[in-house]
This record gives C-alpha cells, sequence and structure tokens, in this order.
C-alpha cells in the first residue's frame, strides 16, 4: 500500500511550507486545486509560479470546472501525474484530455464523485485505458469532494470492490479521509495507495506520523 501525502493549500507559501516538512520522507505529493465550486473550498490556484521544488513527483487533483485552463498550468509546473473529474466530461472532453497527458508524458486518474454510477464509471476507465495505457482510479473517501477532514464514505468499499474486478490490472487510490482504520479497509478492498492529508498535517510530527503510516500499512 503505497501511502501519498495531500496538500489542500491556501497559498503558495502554504504549498512551500508543507513541501519543506516532506522534504526526504516521500516521492511523490499530490497537490490539491479546488476552484469554490467544483471543490468545496477555494485554493491556492496556480496562476504566474513558474516552478517548484525539486525532490518530488508532482501530482495533481483538479477540483475546478475550467479544467483547460489548470491541467495546461500543473503541466507546465512539471506534474507527473493529474487527476481529472468527469462526472460531466463528454467523450470529445475524455479524448482531449488524453491527448494533452500523452504529449507532456504525464500519466491520468480518472475520478467521480460516489453517486456517478459506478458501472458507468468502470466503461469510461476502460474505454480511456484503451486510449492511453498510462490510466489510474482515484475513488474517493468523501461524499463532498475538495474538502479536508470530512467523515468516511462506506460505500467506497463496494466501488473500490467493484472497480477491482471489473477494471484489472488499473491502479486503484482512495482520497479522502484517509486515517489508520479507514486506510485498512481499502487496502483490504483492494486499493493500491491512500491519499492522505489532514490525518498527516494534523498530528503535529508528519515525519512521525508518515513514517508509522508507511511502516503499518505500507
Amino acid at each position: 500500500m503505497n501511502i501519498t501525502p495531500a496538500i489542500l493549500p491556501e497559498n503558495f507559501e502554504h504549498v512551500i511550507d508543507k513541501l519543506f516538512l516532506l522534504e526526504g520522507l516521500c516521492a511523490r505529493v499530490q497537490i490539491d486545486l479546488c476552484d469554490g465550486v467544483f471543490g468545496l473550498e477555494k485554493t491556492w490556484l496556480p496562476y504566474e509560479e513558474k516552478e517548484l521544488p525539486v525532490g518530488f513527483s508532482y501530482e495533481f487533483d483538479l477540483m475546478v470546472n475550467d479544467w483547460r485552463k489548470y491541467l495546461a498550468r500543473v503541466i507546465f509546473l512539471g506534474a507527473t501525474r493529474v487527476v481529472m473529474h468527469v462526472d460531466h466530461m463528454t467523450e470529445d472532453d475524455i479524448l482531449e484530455v488524453v491527448r494533452t497527458v500523452k504529449e507532456h508524458k504525464c500519466d491520468l486518474g480518472l475520478s467521480v464523485s460516489n453517486d456517478y454510477d459506478i458501472e458507468k464509471f468502470g466503461v469510461l476507465v476502460k474505454y480511456t485505458a484503451s486510449l492511453f495505457p498510462k490510466v489510474f482510479i482515484q475513488v474517493m473517501g468523501i461524499k463532498h469532494i475538495g474538502a479536508q477532514g470530512q467523515p468516511f464514505d462506506a460505500s467506497v468499499i463496494d466501488r473500490i470492490q467493484y472497480l477491482v474486478q471489473e477494471c484489472k490490472q488499473t491502479y486503484i487510490q482512495v482520497d479522502g479521509s484517509m486515517n489508520p482504520e479507514t486506510i485498512l479497509q481499502v487496502k483490504k478492498a483492494g486499493a493500491k495507495c491512500a491519499v492522505v492529508g489532514s490525518y498527516l498535517f494534523s498530528h503535529g510530527d508528519v515525519k512521525k506520523t508518515l513514517e508509522e503510516l508507511k511502516r503499518n500499512y505500507g
């Protein structure tokens, strides 16, 4: 089980501060971008920033309506993985996303809200994977995206189990309400990665907390 730290940044300085705490502790970090409409909270959104600190592989979770603008910006900042929330995307939108990430050699994560039909999502994942092999799934551990500290949505367990069977060989990670108890549940269901935000940064000693998660659930 991989443990990926998640940053829900108030501003760019907040990103830098959190990365400083994580330096030398992990290879990959997820940075959440929310526009306050698609994603509930309004976070820092990249505008004029030209680079991020070296030493990390950056995954961006785009919880924004204007995904074209921000997909281009995070690729410019050096994203190696992007998570796209595709609830309302058309087939043409998916094709555009695939062309963009393929051109820039990014892995592509697909995610939907937990009220999105799981069978329909499975079909979408397989279709996208037929176009581009570097596709993974991000399942949401919470009902409402874009806000940390929400309770765990237990329905995600059935969703993971379905996707494990339906989308064989496709990497599944879970984002939202990840803590020792819920990480164990999603690991047993078949997920390969837990994206951990508020639990990691609310326990004071980030290094100790992350090492314990890796040791106990990795």
